[in-house]
């Protein structure tokens, strides 16, 4: 089949992706992308992840990476709305961001200046100001909202109206929007909701789709697998009352894409509305994470909900009925350091990977699919080893060439990928490409320029599955 254009698969494939947040965390460098709002102003999409950063795409397949221009460091958790005539920006105030502050720019990448601590409508700083969200309604009212819900006393989610002309200034009294719910399974702390009296409500997000509210926040811990999502819903207002969710809306605990997580919904082409997300990566800390993105879909009550996926989808089409044909198959490399073997590139977990040798000047992976298919995707996410940003050793592309063979092991030369001139540094690639029937792939770095060491936490191919031939003596 012909994969078209407008496709993508999860985790994103997104460039550049930049160093954590929190520069005191006692471990190994890493880079993380996570938190995702996304704004859709006058034909693009803009995507703002926690970090500072924002990527831009014109189909929502394709992204680049566009810095910010902004007077200080962002923290985590941001939002962008338009209001008026100007972009409205905010993030939460903790890690690189110290206070609590609103910025204005006349364009979605800036430059963005401050306007002030956001305070109450008696002139006091807001508090608990965490994962922030802006909101600015069809007639021009604009919202903000902030704050946790952990059960603790004092703890909750917040709203209230801004003065549009002064966004920092509150015109409503305070909302307390979301509490944490005990009855709500999915609110329980821990990677089997195990403490139900204690939760982490946080992430949250507004938005409208035909005429209702939709207030989204995130559950149970950014570090766990059952991350996820929910709703509260109100036909009268930004503020309420709203009707509380009787289930996730994403959630999706296992597999290649899991721990989904704060995010929001935005706008698509031809009508359609998609959810951005976090995903888990978590090999060198739990804060090591990646975005995903899927369609939202809308039952006869208006109810959203989100089936995550991890293979190649259309945004045009939805999905292109391509499988995973390497998942746990054979394996064999060049060379592997200790307890990370070829078949941690092939076991659909974010955490492990395959690790050549330091000294391999050429590491390769191959992978045998027991059969011939007809193979037209793939996605490899690398494993970056040697990451030293204070220390002159930032990420850098991966120069890299794969193969492929037939079932008689003859290379089908024609269908070589060469990627040996890689300029742009994708942690995670998903390459499309005529069918090609192959039995097995081999990834070759080229290391001739190289200074970082790369492993692969995931190889997988995709083809549509393949029909056996019928055993004659079964029924």
């Amino acid at each position: 089949m012909t994969i078209p254009s407008d496709t993508f698969c999860n985790p994103l494939p997104l460039p550049d992706i930049p160093r954590r947040v929190l520069r005191n965390l006692p471990t190994a460098d890493f880079r993380e992308v996570s938190d995702p709002e996304v704004l859709y102003d006058q034909g693009v999409w803009y995507m703002y992840p926690s970090g500072g950063q924002a990527f831009v795409s014109r189909d929502l397949a394709h992204w680049d990476f566009c810095p910010i221009a902004i007077d200080q460091p962002l923290g985590y958790g941001p939002s962008a709305c338009r209001c008026g005539n100007r972009i409205l920006l905010t993030a939460s105030a903790f890690g690189a961001q110290k206070s609590p502050q609103i910025f204005a720019a006349p364009h979605p990448l800036g430059p963005f200046c401050s306007l002030g601590t956001p305070i109450d409508r008696h002139g006091k700083p807001l508090e608990l100001y965490l994962d922030p969200a802006l909101f600015c309604d069809d007639d021009g009212r604009l919202y903000l909202y902030w704050g946790c819900s952990t059960g603790c006393p004092g703890e909750v989610i917040y709203g209230a109206e801004m003065d549009p002309a002064n966004p920092i200034q509150a015109i409503s009294d305070i909302h307390t929007l979301v509490r944490f719910n005990g009855a709500n399974w999915w609110e329980h702390y821990g990677e089997h909701h195990e403490h139900n009296g204690y939760g982490w409500d946080e992430g949250i997000s507004m938005f409208k789709h035909n005429g209702e509210y939709y207030l989204q926040y995130a559950s149970d811990g950014t570090v766990f697998r059952n991350y996820c999502c929910s709703c509260y819903r109100s036909k009268v207002s930004p503020l309420g009352p709203f009707t509380p969710p009787a289930r996730p809306m994403l959630h999706a605990p296992h597999g290649m894409v899991s721990g989904t997580g704060h995010g929001g919904l935005v706008n698509g082409p031809n009508g359609s509305v998609w959810q951005f997300y976090t995903c888990r990566i978590a090999r060198v800390h739990p804060f090591e994470r990646r975005v995903g993105m899927d369609r939202v879909t809308f039952d006869e009550s208006g109810e959203p909900m989100v089936a995550v996926t991890s293979t190649p989808q259309s945004v045009s089409l939805g999905d292109l009925g391509l499988v995973p044909i390497t998942e746990n198959k054979s394996a064999t490399a060049s060379s592997s350091q200790p307890f990370a073997g070829p078949n941690l590139a092939v076991d659909a977990c974010t955490h492990t990977c395959w690790a050549p040798m330091p000294d391999d000047p050429a590491p390769s992976l191959t992978i045998d699919c027991q059969e011939a298919f007809a193979v037209s995707a793939l996605r490899l996410i690398w494993t970056d080893f040697g990451l030293d940003y204070d220390h002159d050793q930032p990420p850098e592309p991966v120069r890299f060439d794969i193969r492929f063979y037939d079932a008689d092991n003859h290379e089908l030369t024609e269908a070589r990928l060469d990627y040996r001139d890689n300029a742009v540094d994708h942690n995670i690639e998903f390459l499309t490409f005529p069918p090609v029937a192959a039995r097995y792939a081999t990834v070759t770095q080229d290391r001739t320029h190289a200074r970082l060491h790369h492993g692969i936490t995931d190889f997988t191919l995709f083809a549509p599955p393949q029909t056996l031939p019928k055993n004659p003596n079964s029924k």
